[in-house]
């Protein structure tokens, strides 16, 4: 056995006083780093504000209201305002730390007010505030955004002959522009009527032209994202010579084709059958000896350009990009634009009058536009005349020549707000509803109206069934927003439409930059001057087109009731809206309670009629 080393002990007794002393200096240290560096504690939140009345009981929307009370925020901001309705909320234009003073939501009832400060979920109540909308004047016009029997709007009725235009619109931009919104208007409690019928929901009608734009945008803006160009290849140097007197030309010879591929193209040979001062037309030397377009049709159109066409278009919309240098716009009259509608066809489905396709202001063979598919020059494409279908249905020479002229002024506005929007927005083309808009504004602005009448007619039939946004643009769509559009110009002016084409922005924002104000309080304005154009209710040009008269077109439906009938139900799509008259009720106020489907973000344009 081994004998213990006298100095052991010691030694362990040393090791546990050094180990003791070392755990003391651990615990003194931290003791003193609780003292010396507390935790932060959370500053206390404010107090919850005391409303305590009102510098008056009584006031009507829009009235400046001073609410009285204890606790409120500085700057006005840190306070948020509520008027019963849960839709009802602002924020005030003053504040002190008793007063707030701030102006009557319009969506406000009659009921307690609440205030919060600081986004913090406590509110201080107040006493009732009573909500009086017997201010309202023959001709008012608001919007109103509450939904439900908590949001329930009461509207005076003072004399037995007075009548409310209540309209219904969705405007939820998050929701796809197709999809449609169901929502019911109750003044009772009693059992509501079945739905009626409507054409919300439908595509439209779409006929082969409607179709056949809306793949060629489509196509436009992708080969836009895949190719840049340069600023500079808009204009190329140009060229004093004499433009060729034959020419050949790659045109689109399939509607449904893939216009990135040369395949999709025949070649054709074409005459310069008349030099005009900003336009070359030229003809297929494919067509009919007899029949076809004269000498004389065919300089009318480029004599109609250019006194007419040329000159609206550039003040309205800007100038085109001249990337062959020629200074000019070719114009091609071809039986390949014929070709593109079905045989015996045209009469009952429609028919592709002719086109601009962006393919031709790039440069063969950049960044992958390949030969073939690109004339790399100002082009659009025109029909031929065919009286003895030639080339699979009748288009008689005289109307072919002046649908031409049309045709001309439409796709001459996609030339120059594609070509501005390649070369100087960085390729950001413009959507499809408003670029069609756009087009049709170009034949409004030369007085060409009756095919925008036409297909307004169609939109008013029915403008809770239709969106303004529709991005097929299918004929009633392009009637809507031919209207919004003449609608937006006599409002604010016609250089608006320049601001448009000569902007990177695309679709709402456009228009909201234009109009200084929210693309859906626009369209509310703009779906209540549909009813109270040229009738005298409200004189302002706010509510009354300037430009057109709306008697020359079909009257916008109205379906009447009496306060107090069942409830009404209905369905619209975004930025579409009903119209509705609501009258004779049995009491001095009309209670009205809106509810829509989830996500329609439902408003209602109100306006007292007489």
């Amino acid at each position: 056995m081994n004998p213990i080393h006298p100095e052991t002990p010691r030694r362990w007794a040393r090791l546990a006083a050094l180990a003791a002393a070392a755990v003391a200096a651990v615990a003194l240290v931290a003791g003193c780093e609780k003292t010396t560096a507390p935790e932060e504690e959370e500053p206390p939140p404010p107090p919850v504000p005391t409303v305590t009345g009102y510098d008056r009981t009584t006031v009507a929307t829009g009235d400046t209201l001073v609410i009285y009370g204890a606790d409120f925020l500085t700057p006005e901001s840190k306070n948020q305002v509520r008027f019963a309705n849960p839709a009802a909320v602002a924020t005030p234009f003053a504040a002190t730390t008793d007063t707030l003073r701030v102006a009557v939501n319009q969506n406000a009832i009659t009921g307690p007010v609440s205030v919060t400060v600081d986004r913090q979920p406590t509110a201080g109540v107040g006493p009732a505030l009573t909500i009086s909308n017997n201010v309202r004047d023959v001709g008012e016009v608001w919007v109103y955004g509450g939904i439900g029997d908590a949001g329930a709007l009461s509207l005076p009725f003072p004399t037995g002959s007075a009548e409310y235009l209540v309209i219904p619109h969705a405007s939820n931009p998050a929701r796809p522009y197709n999809e449609v919104f169901s929502y019911s208007i109750a003044t009772t409690d009693v059992a509501p009527l079945p739905a009626p019928a409507s054409a919300a929901g439908t595509a439209g009608t779409m006929t082969v032209g409607e179709a056949f734009e809306h793949r060629r945008h489509e196509a436009a803006r992708a080969l836009g994202a895949r190719v840049k160009v340069r600023p500079e290849a808009a204009f190329a140097p140009w060229s004093a010579a004499a433009p060729q007197q034959t020419r050949q030309f790659y045109v689109l010879k399939d509607p449904d084709a893939d216009t990135s591929l040369p395949s999709s193209f025949q070649r054709v040979t074409a005459e310069l059958r008349y030099p005009g001062a900003h336009c070359l037309v030229y003809t297929d030397v494919d067509t009919l000896a007899s029949g076809n377009l004269t000498y004389a049709h065919l300089k009318n159109i480029a004599d109609v350009f250019d006194a007419q066409i040329h000159p609206s278009n550039t003040t309205h919309f800007g100038t085109e990009s001249d990337v062959d240098g020629n200074g000019k716009v070719i114009i091609l009259s071809t039986p390949a634009v014929n070709r593109l509608t079905e045989p015996d066809s045209a009469v009952t489905r429609g028919f592709i009058a002719g086109f601009f396709l962006s393919n031709d202001l790039y440069a063969p063979g950049q960044s992958g536009v390949l030969a073939g598919t690109t004339n790399h020059a100002e082009i659009f494409y025109l029909l031929a005349a065919d009286p003895s279908k030639t080339w699979g249905n009748i288009f008689p020479a005289a109307m072919v020549a002046d649908e031409n002229i049309r045709t001309t002024a439409h796709e001459y506005e996609h030339l120059i707000s594609i070509s501005h929007r390649l070369f100087n927005q960085g390729s950001t083309l413009q959507i499809t509803w408003l670029e069609e808009g756009m087009a049709h504004m170009a034949e409004d602005l030369l007085g060409w109206n009756q095919s925008n009448v036409n297909r307004a007619n169609l939109y008013l039939a029915d403008p809770g069934g239709m969106t303004l946004e529709h991005n097929r643009a299918p004929l009633e769509q392009r009637g809507g927003i031919y209207l919004f559009l003449r609608y937006l110009g006599d409002r604010f002016g016609n250089s608006i439409y320049k601001s448009i084409v000569q902007s990177r922005c695309v679709g709402r924002p456009c228009i909201e930059a234009i109009t200084g104000e929210g693309f859906y309080q626009t369209v509310a304005d703009f779906l209540a001057t549909l009813y109270l154009s040229g009738k005298g209710i409200n004189t302002s040009n706010k509510y009354n087109y300037q430009s057109i008269d709306l008697n020359d077109f079909a009257a916008v439906p109205v379906a009447e009731h009496d306060v107090g009938d069942p409830t009404v139900n209905g369905t619209v799509w975004r930025t579409g809206g009903d119209h509705y008259l609501f009258a004779n009720p049995t009491t001095s106020t009309g209670r009205f309670v809106f509810n829509a489907s989830a996500n329609a973000r439902l408003r209602a344009v109100i306006v007292r009629t007489q």
